[in-house]
C-alpha cells in the first residue's frame, strides 16, 4: 500500500545543519499516520505514530 503524505512541518537550522520534517498520511482504514524524520550530518532517525479511528478530514493544515 502506497500512502500519500502531506508535509505539515519542515525546518532547517543553518548553524547545526539539522533538518526536521513532519508529514501526515490518511490510512485506508480511517486513521492517520504521522511521520517525523530528523536529518543530521551524521544520522537519520524517524518516528511514526498511528492514530486509529480518527474521522477528521485533515489533522493538521499542510504547508
Amino acid at each position: 500500500m502506497k500512502l500519500e503524505y502531506e508535509v505539515i512541518e519542515d525546518q532547517y537550522d543553518d548553524t547545526t545543519h539539522i533538518r526536521s520534517m513532519t508529514e501526515q498520511a490518511r490510512v485506508p482504514g480511517g486513521g492517520w499516520l504521522i511521520r517525523t524524520t530528523l536529518y543530521t550530518p551524521h544520522h537519520i532517525s524517524a518516528s511514526v505514530t498511528n492514530l486509529v479511528g480518527s474521522k477528521k478530514k485533515t489533522l493538521y493544515k499542510p504547508i
